[in-house]
């Protein structure tokens, strides 16, 4: 019996031991519990994008149109050519002789502008010759570059410099096969200081620049072009047997012996430009350009006290060229060219040269 009493008491201890460490588990969870403050973190970096913001191509896009309003370039390319044959029995009764021209012109325009401030530059070539019986010859060569900065200062008054120099490419020769010019032989520069009236009405595009302090410099290089005008103007006289007057009289593109290779002049020019295209396609253009100079103030390089026939050559120089363009279609042109040039100090008489040429040509401007 106290064995059973035994077992029962050892039973009902077992079954308290799993309801004590419950409550005690119960009790003791909420004493070990803290409240922390939870925080979250957030490593994500984050950008704002603002209105103002656009992407590369637009960027590049406005670049461009910036670009375009402030340069304005024009480039034309023209090839003209003419051929004539005549056959033996043609030739024996009219005496022609079969020809083969070709001239090559190119024109390249460049004005950029920013605020008041605008420089234009220039670019103009022709080269041409002329074959006869299979010689050939140069019938046209000169090559012209020119810069005008200038700066605006009312709606239709610039202030502003000019500066341009010409000269051309090959050898000439005249009827006796002697050098006649060659390349910076002769040569013109041109600098100019002054004021230009722009006119504001775009069918009327005229410029008329007014330059009261310009200098004109003439040069020649190649010897053998200043012996080739020595001898037509001296013959077979030395140097030493010149008198003085002959000393100082224009014999090679108004140079003298005594000023060498260079000829310098100080005085005012006048220039006018007048460029209009006709015509929605631009079918016809006629371009004109008038260049007067005279140099009343001494030659740079010269004492007018000890040398007085220089001022005995001095006149107004004048150059007028006229260029007219008809485009039959987009690259077939005919040009027809007209110079007027007069320098007393080269020759007492106005010289003219026409020509008229049929053929290729390329256009493109930006605007």
């Amino acid at each position: 019996m106290k064995k059973f009493y035994s077992i029962l008491a050892l039973a009902l201890f077992a079954l308290a031991l799993p309801a004590s460490a419950q409550v005690s588990i119960e009790a003791a969870a909420p004493a070990k519990a803290t409240e922390e403050g939870i925080t979250f973190e957030d490593k994500v970096k984050q950008n704002e994008v603002k209105a103002e913001y656009s992407s590369e191509a637009k960027r590049r896009a406005e670049r461009a149109a910036i670009r375009k309003e402030r340069n304005a370039i024009e480039f034309n390319a023209s090839l003209n050519g003419s051929l004539s044959n005549f056959n033996s029995k043609w030739r024996s009764v009219n005496g022609n002789a079969n020809a083969i021209t070709g001239v090559a012109n190119l024109l390249f325009t460049h004005s950029f502008t920013k605020g008041k401030f605008t420089i234009s530059n220039k670019v103009t070539a022709k080269l041409g010759y002329t074959s006869k019986e299979s010689e050939w010859t140069k019938s046209q060569d000169e090559w012209f570059i020119s810069t005008a900065p200038a700066y605006k200062i009312s709606k239709e008054w610039n202030f502003g410099a000019i500066a341009s120099f010409r000269s051309q490419f090959a050898n000439g020769f005249n009827d006796k096969s002697q050098h006649s010019s060659s390349a910076i032989s002769p040569a013109y520069l041109n600098l100019s200081l002054g004021f230009t009236y722009v006119c504001p009405k775009k069918g009327f595009p005229i410029k008329i620049n007014l330059s009261p302090i310009s200098m004109s410099a003439t040069y020649v290089t190649n010897p053998l072009v200043h012996n080739t005008f020595y001898v037509a103007k001296f013959g077979n006289k030395l140097r030493a047997d010149l008198t003085p007057s002959e000393l100082n009289t224009p014999y090679c593109y108004g140079l003298t012996l005594e000023n060498g290779n260079s000829r310098y002049e100080g005085g005012s020019s006048v220039q006018i430009n007048f460029d209009r295209t006709f015509g929605k396609k631009g079918v016809f253009r006629y371009r004109t350009v008038l260049y007067s100079f005279y140099g009343w103030i001494n030659e740079i390089t010269q004492q007018a006290s000890k040398n007085r026939e220089l001022f005995e050559h001095i006149a107004p120089t004048l150059r007028w060229e006229h260029t007219v363009d008809i485009k039959a279609t987009k690259y077939f042109s005919t040009q027809f060219y007209f110079q007027m040039f007069y320098n007393k100090a080269q020759i007492k008489s106005i010289q003219t040269q026409i020509l008229l040429g049929v053929g290729l040509s390329y256009n493109f401007k930006n605007k």
